[in-house]
This record gives C-alpha cells, sequence and structure tokens, in this order.
C-alpha cells in the first residue's frame, strides 16, 4: 500500500526537478540574446548614417538595427508619452514623436528620456519642441523596450498627448490616423538643448542577472534531485520485507 504515495512523491520531484532546468535554461538564453542584441546594435552604432526617405522606408526595417539620418518636421499633436521608464537610476517617461518627411511618409522619433516629478508622477513635464525642420541622427530599432503591461493604453485625446505604458503601432494609427513605418529612430546626442536626456541604458545591462537566476534554478534542480535520491533510498530501505504464507 505505500508503493503508491512513494511513486507519486517521485513523480513530483521528478516535475519539479525539469521545471527548475527549464527555467534555468530560459534565463541562460535570455542573456545569450541580450548578448547577441546588444552586440547587433554595437556594430550598427558604427555604420554611416542612412538617410531616410519613404522610398527607403522598408529597406530599413529589414535591416535593423541600423543607423539613421531622418529629415522633416515633428506632428507633436500625436506625440506618446511612455511612462515608467529608467535612465541614470532616475524613472521617468520616453517622449515618442512622429516625424513627417519631405515625401510625406511619417517615421516615429524617440527623443529621449524626462525625469517624472514624484509629486505628480503622471504630470507631463515641461520639453521644448523645435519648430520647423528638423534633422535627427540615431539607430532605427523595431520598438521601444517593452514593460510589463495590465490593460489597455489610453487613446490619444484631440490635441493632447497620450500616456502608454507600451508603445503600439496599430493603436497609434487608430487613435492618429497617422500612417507610420514599423520602426523607431531612438535619437542619439546624450543630453540637449530641449530637457531630453539620451543616454540610453545597455541591452546586456542585465545579462548578469539572468545568469545569477539560472545559477539558482540549477541549484535548486541539484537540491531536489539529492533530497529526492536520499528520501527515496531511506523510503525503499524502511519497506517490510515480504513474507511467505505458504
Amino acid at each position: 500500500m505505500r508503493r503508491r504515495p512513494l511513486l507519486l512523491a517521485l513523480v513530483a520531484a521528478a516535475a519539479a526537478f525539469g521545471l527548475a532546468v527549464s527555467l534555468g535554461n530560459w534565463q541562460l538564453r535570455r542573456a545569450q540574446e541580450k548578448d547577441a542584441l546588444q552586440s547587433s546594435w554595437d556594430r550598427a552604432a558604427q555604420q554611416p548614417a542612412a538617410t531616410v526617405s519613404g522610398a527607403g522606408i522598408a529597406d530599413i526595417g529589414s535591416q535593423l538595427p541600423r543607423r539613421v539620418r531622418v529629415v522633416g518636421r515633428f506632428l507633436y499633436q500625436h506625440e506618446v508619452w511612455l511612462q515608467n521608464r529608467q535612465m541614470d537610476g532616475q524613472t521617468g517617461f520616453f517622449l515618442i514623436t512622429p516625424i513627417r518627411l519631405a515625401d510625406g511618409a511619417v517615421v516615429l522619433v524617440n527623443r529621449g528620456f524626462v525625469q517624472r516629478d514624484p509629486r505628480e508622477p503622471m504630470r507631463l513635464p515641461p520639453v521644448t519642441r523645435p519648430a520647423g525642420e528638423v534633422t535627427i541622427d540615431g539607430l532605427a530599432v523595431a520598438e521601444p523596450t517593452r514593460l510589463m503591461q495590465l490593460g489597455e493604453n489610453a487613446q490619444i485625446k484631440e490635441g493632447g498627448s497620450a500616456i502608454w505604458q507600451n508603445f503600439d503601432y496599430e493603436a497609434f494609427e487608430r487613435a492618429s490616423g497617422v500612417r507610420a513605418a514599423r520602426w523607431i529612430v531612438q535619437q542619439s546626442g546624450g543630453k540637449d538643448d530641449n530637457g531630453l536626456l539620451r543616454n540610453w541604458p545597455r541591452l546586456s545591462a542585465g545579462v548578469d542577472k539572468h545568469r545569477g537566476y539560472a545559477l539558482q534554478w540549477y541549484a535548486l534542480a541539484a537540491l531536489i534531485a539529492a533530497l529526492t535520491v536520499f528520501f527515496g533510498y531511506r523510503a525503499l530501505r524502511q519497506r517490510p520485507a515480504s513474507t511467505d504464507t505458504t
């Protein structure tokens, strides 16, 4: 009668062992992916900037990440603020603003980071919005970093700004009526006179954390295996010997 509980315990231990190893492998894969992505960004940053036109938008999208230059006029009425972003140990917003090129094509620009007001976290900080034609250099990437999100983004209000958790291309186009390229220019330049900070964090900044988590999961898997062997062997030794009744 004791065989069944022992078998169930072994199955549960095997499942826990497999889960711990799987989570450790996932953390290692995340570290490797971040290392590879950072390397591609570093290589792209050394390339000469490609001047973007409407005809070349699709080509840039197939070469991400890519160093680019865009020339046009900002559409400030359709800007989007991404909240809960981090830069240089501060919490604040990324400012995403579409720019219309001379041929009418629209590209999105991550203009940079602004610290939030600790007393009024949802209050949008003041920034300068240059008038007329501007030239923007930066790195074309698929999208800004994404955060965990509950619920949907608030819609852009007519003549106002939206505060979103994550950027969504389709939601932006529905709300603004502006069709944009499916990539974003992460503007370069450190800190500018507009109050925007651009010390973009390296993608590989959290690699050591992933490796540390992987080590913890593997250690847990080893502990589960050791305890399973110890208690399993002990339980088998304590099983009463069968008696011959013939």
